[in-house]
């Protein structure tokens, strides 16, 4: 018996042994961030220290839910410590899921609190940052939802430098209004009067609170290996996340997470997968989808969801009519428009312009605005044809006459002379119109400058209109990143996912490079919007980004297609 005795505080030592090697263990995996397989080793042990860093590796990996439930077992914890740190990790928990009048009132109580720890001052610090960062109707919810006076006078207090005197004076009269303790209201004012040299002149962007993560939905198809659509969006969000491990390790006190979500192709889907990220994940921004219905139900949603949609590759013009919160990376047809026209009159020179189009496809979009704009330029359109050009086997002739270089015959017929012709093409019939058209003038012998859309290409010219004509065409994807920041993207690429980037990975790279970006600028994602319209050219790796007010983006390309017109943009640059 003397024996056995002896043997149970060895086997409690030995016990204790294993059990803090083993917890070591889990908090040297959580420390480098590995925090699933830290997950495994605490969810093992049954202590207060365990189920604290259970809920602290839940909160790293964005599992909010979970993390607060370990955080209210571990404030149970009659250790001070550990119960206090708890209350400080379900108030971050709070704060990032946008509760921050619950994640103030909570810090409060622990600044508060008696049972001095420590862990006090990072809850005085979290609190004032929280404070600095809350936009106007947030702040006017926290006051309206705050716990104590104090907290109420400190939102107060701290809103003179960040919130124009309008709106300032009416936040303090809400401070009053909430005061039911009428006795209480002359110490309020000595405090605001004692902090009057505060107000602000001026609006200037918040700084994020340190640990603040950006939750970024990622809505995009998935496809079968074998269909040749899949590597689209895989490479799209391979190169989001590169952006992001960039980002995050680059940023110490702020991260970014991307939340991948299966759109489906369907509008149904994709609904779901942005009222999930809306209301599940707390996203501050929406990145995709790729195909047109599913992009303008996703558009309407987030408008009413007020997230910020950042589309990488839609072009409709119709997409961005209705919405606030939709940004178009990918320039509309329009935006060609109105681009090719300010290079024709503005940088060619040129002040007589005809138009041609076909009726009812995508190029009449950029037809139209050409026309508005080089008119707004002082320019004259000689002529602007729209027809349905496949009804008529697309003879082009009855057009193209126009532009016969017989002078005689022109002036016989009352032909107006036109230095340009803008022919932005598009869809399934571009090919064959360009080669009708380029036959027509050919056969002519009339040389006018031409003005081509995106689907020009030099392969549907011949040798001889290759090197007899001048013609230029609009490019999205115009960059002007230098070399060395395009091969490190490249090897970076490879490295990671083990295959050559494309352009759909450098868009992907851009579109989410210039969010967090965006992002960072905003420091309160509330402000993300006022900030994507205003930003100063982004140039990217596949895309250059400006949206100059608006929420379509305005830089794409002019890019000469042959010697000819190499040769006079050399001379002219």
């Amino acid at each position: 018996m003397k024996k056995i005795l002896l043997l149970l505080p060895i086997l409690l030592f030995q016990c204790n042994v294993l059990f803090a090697q083993t917890f070591q263990e889990g908090v040297e995996l959580y420390e480098s961030e590995q925090y699933e397989e830290a997950l495994v080793i605490f969810q093992e042990l049954d202590s207060d220290e365990a189920i604290l860093f259970t809920g602290k590796s839940y909160l790293a990996l964005g599992s909010y839910p979970k993390a607060s439930h370990f955080f209210e077992r571990a404030e149970q914890s009659t250790n001070r410590s550990i119960a206090q740190e708890a209350q400080y990790s379900r108030a971050v928990v709070k704060f990032r899921t946008k509760d921050y009048s619950g994640s103030l009132n909570t810090l409060y109580r622990l600044i508060e609190s008696q049972n001095r720890t420590g862990i006090q001052v990072d809850a005085r610090r979290l609190y004032s940052q929280i404070i600095r960062y809350l936009d106007i109707s947030e702040r006017f919810e926290a006051l309206q939802k705050a716990e104590s006076p104090a907290i109420r006078l400190d939102i107060v207090l701290n809103s003179r430098r960040q919130l124009d005197p309008v709106l300032y004076q009416s936040l303090e009269k809400e401070l009053f209004r909430l005061e039911a303790d009428t006795t209480y209201h002359d110490d309020l004012r000595e405090a605001l009067q004692n902090n009057q040299n505060q107000l602000s002149s001026s609006f200037s962007y918040p700084s994020a609170p340190e640990g603040t993560v950006y939750h970024v939905g990622v809505v995009l198809p998935t496809f079968e290996e074998n269909d040749p659509d899949f590597t689209i969006p895989r490479n799209l969000y391979f190169g989001m996340m590169l952006a992001a491990d960039e980002f995050n390790s680059s940023h110490s006190d702020k991260k970014v997470r991307l939340i991948f979500k299966d759109s489906h192709e369907n509008t149904d889907s994709t609904a779901a997968a942005i009222t999930e990220l809306a209301w599940a994940e707390k996203a501050d921004a929406v990145i995709g989808p790729l195909f047109s219905e599913p992009a303008r139900r996703m558009a309407q949603l987030s408008e009413e969801y007020q997230i910020p949609m950042l589309a990488p590759l839609a072009n409709s013009d119709e997409l961005n009519l209705d919405y606030n919160y939709t940004f178009q990376l990918n320039p509309t047809f329009a935006v060609h428009g109105i681009n090719m026209a300010r290079f024709a009159v503005q940088e060619l020179g040129l002040d007589t312009l005809a138009v041609i189009t076909e009726k009812d496809a995508f190029g009449r979009d950029s037809a139209l605005a050409f026309r508005k704009e080089a008119e707004r330029l002082g320019a004259h359109i000689s002529y602007y044809f729209e027809d349905d050009f496949a009804s008529q086997g697309y003879d082009l002739s009855d057009y193209t006459k126009v532009f016969t270089p017989d002078k005689a015959l022109a002036d016989s017929l009352g032909y107006t002379p036109s230095q340009a012709i803008y022919a932005p093409f598009t869809g399934q019939a571009a090919s064959t119109l360009t080669n009708l058209f380029m036959n027509d003038l050919e056969a002519m012998r009339a040389r006018p400058i031409i003005l081509g859309s995106e689907e020009w290409s030099s392969d549907n010219l011949s040798a001889y209109q290759q090197r007899t004509y001048e013609i230029y065409r609009t490019q999205s994807s115009d960059v002007s990143a230098d070399s060395s920041k395009f091969a490190y993207f490249e090897e970076d690429f490879e490295t990671r996912f083990n295959t050559e980037p494309d352009h759909f990975a450098r868009v992907g790279y851009d579109t989410a490079t210039f969010l967090f970006e965006s992002l960072e600028t905003a420091g309160n994602p509330s402000y993300l919007t006022r900030v994507m319209r205003n930003k100063d050219t982004f140039d990217g790796l596949g895309m250059r980004i400006l949206f100059d007010g608006k929420r379509i983006n305005q830089l794409l390309g002019i890019h000469p297609l042959t010697p000819a017109a190499e040769e006079r943009l050399s001379q002219s640059r």
